[in-house]
Order: C-alpha cells, then structure tokens, then sequence
C-alpha cells in the first residue's frame, strides 16, 4: 500500500506522516508520497521533514516521494489535509473556507480520478462535507470519507468518559451529522461499559436533558465575541459548564484560537482510519460519506454510520435503534448541509 499526504508541508499533514512512519503503518518497500504546492517555501518544508524523517527512522521508513502537482499523486490511500484551515483564515464561517477550498478539492479530484482511479480518499480539510461532495463526482461515493464525524465520535466519547469518570475506552458513542455547528450526537448508541446498566441510563438522561437548554448557536456567537476580543481564557473557565455534547463542537474552538490547533486529534484520528484500511477488519465508524437514500432515505453528503474496510466503505448501518427525535434531526442537518453544498457549488 502506497500512502500520499496531500498537504503534507502543513502542520497536521507533517504530523500525519510522523504517526504513518512511528506507527508502521507502511513498509520499507512502500512509499510515502509529500504533497505540496509549487513553490519554494513547500518545497523547502517537504524537503527537509523528509531529512528529518530519515535521521530518526532511517531503518524502518517507507520510500518518501516529493510531488509539487495534482497530476503526480499516486496513492492507494490518499489523505486530503491541504488547504486553508479554521485557525489559518482566523474565521469561524465555513463558507469563508469554501470558497478558498473549493478548487483545491476539485484540481485534486479531476486528476486523481485519472491516475488513481482505486484509491481512498480520507478527506480533513474543511468544510469536509464539501470535500466529500467534490470528490464523489469524480469517484466512486465507497472510496470517499470525510473525518468530520469520526473525529467528533472520538472527541464525544471523550467528553462522556469525563462526566462518568471512565477511559474513553468505556465508552461507545456516535456523532453523525454535519462536521460543524449541524452535530448530532446520537445518545441513543451510548453504553458506558463497567457501570450498572439502571445508573448509567439515568445519568446518560440527565445529559440529554441539559442539551435541550444548551443553546449551541447561542453559545458560538458569544464565543465568537470573546475570541474576536482576545479573551478566550474566560470562554476555557466556563467550559465545562456546558454539556457533553456542546463541548465536542466548543472545545476545537480552544484549541484553533490558542494557537495549539486541532493537530493531534486530527493525527490521532487519522491513524485510527489508517490502520483499519490497512488491516483485514472490519470496523463501524462514523464517517462524512455521500448517501443515496441507504440511510433514512437521506440523499447526500453527512456523517453517518459505515463499516469501513480496506477498500473503503463496505456497508452503510441502518442504525434502527435510533430515536426519532435523532432521526428527524439528523434529516433537516441533512437538508441544510444540501443547501449550503449548492450555495458552495
């Protein structure tokens, strides 16, 4: 398996190749592909972290590869992580990053769909639900994910670990939806495992009740006031006063305006993904994918619940279990992502 990083000079794409190479994801015998753009600083930056690379894992790394062009890539897993970023573009509206990200998902696509025709394609870069959606109109809709809802799924599984005092590990727990303020989380797939099944049920709907006074939108304009006036420390002292749920889209707030960025939970996440692709197993995620009604006859792109296998998506999870509130719910997210993917388009 080959592995191209498309983006790989930025901050998240350098980490992402640092975990592929410390995890051994790929052998000696496979190759590491760099992607960047055209110019001399990307160049210089993919050049040198390549250097780097071998002065520490010179032993065990794949071949590196250095392409400046759309038209060089040639991955069997291709990870999207280039373009402007939340933290770059100092924006809270996604709309501001579709614009900017549009044709970069579309270069990419075209060319990828003539010289990698089999590949997956792991989108990061947001909006994430846009990258899905350019990129399906030129592959198959089974080799596209977006990581939007498989990260927010880690994140939400970790915000319920701290209200029970548990490892993550514990915890079972979707995100569907859209990767943005249109989150769904899906408390009816949470199990607390460990703990007595009449606690935790009671606990887990008193959560779900303090979502209901959660205002999310409410709370995003006031945040984006204190960011806008530098005091992003009196948001982080009130943060967990709000619900688990809330924190999940709140807290990459933090961590983009700190300047520390979303970059090991986006690595961490991505490895996850990698190492199900790379392995034989079989595995449910939640991931941004294009439907076609295989899930509550939804027709687009949205996190929902796929088994994911090494050649992309094996099946979509019908999910029965869910409550209708999650289900009407995750509908008009759907409708609304629709509408903001035309606008973009």
């Amino acid at each position: 398996m080959d592995i191209s990083i498309i983006g790989a000079s930025g901050n998240i794409g350098r980490e992402i190749a640092l975990g592929v190479i410390r995890g051994k994801i790929l052998g000696k015998s496979e190759n590491l592909q760099f992607v960047g753009r055209k110019s001399p600083e990307s160049e210089k930056s993919m050049l040198g972290l390549s250097i780097d690379i071998a002065d520490a894992y010179a032993e065990t790394m794949p071949s590196i590869k250095i392409v400046t062009t759309p038209e060089e890539v040639r991955g069997d897993v291709i990870i999207v992580v280039g373009g402007v970023s939340l933290s770059s573009n100092k924006s809270t509206n996604r709309d501001d990053l579709a614009k900017q990200n549009s044709e970069i998902f579309r270069s990419y696509a075209e060319q990828i769909a003539k010289n990698a025709k089999n590949a997956i394609v792991i989108i990061i870069t947001n909006p994430v639900e846009l990258g899905v959606h350019v990129f399906c109109e030129y592959l198959p809709r089974n080799q596209v994910l977006g990581m939007g809802a498989y990260l927010d799924t880690l994140r939400f599984q970790n915000q319920i670990a701290y209200e029970f005092n548990v490892k993550r590990g514990s915890v079972h727990g979707l995100v569907l939806g859209e990767h943005g303020t249109g989150i769904v989380p899906i408390w009816s797939s949470v199990k607390i495992y460990g703990l007595k099944e009449d606690y935790s049920k009671k606990r887990i709907g008193a959560l779900v009740m303090k979502r209901h006074k959660d205002n999310l939108q409410r709370h995003l304009s006031r945040i984006c006031d204190l960011i806008d006036q530098g005091q992003i420390e009196k948001f982080y002292k009130s943060f967990y006063k709000f619900g688990p749920d809330s924190r999940v889209f709140l807290g990459p707030l933090i961590s983009n305006f700190t300047g520390a960025k979303t970059i090991a939970g986006a690595t961490g996440a991505t490895m996850r993904l990698l190492r199900t692709i790379a392995s034989s197993n079989i595995d449910l995620a939640a991931c941004q994918v294009k439907l076609e009604g295989e899930f509550l006859g939804i027709h687009g792109v949205i996190g929902a619940p796929v088994f994911v296998c090494n050649n992309g998506i094996f099946k979509v999870e019908n999910m029965e279990n869910l409550w209708e509130s999650e289900k009407k719910e995750l509908i008009a997210v759907s409708e609304t992502i629709n509408e903001k993917i035309d606008r973009w388009t």
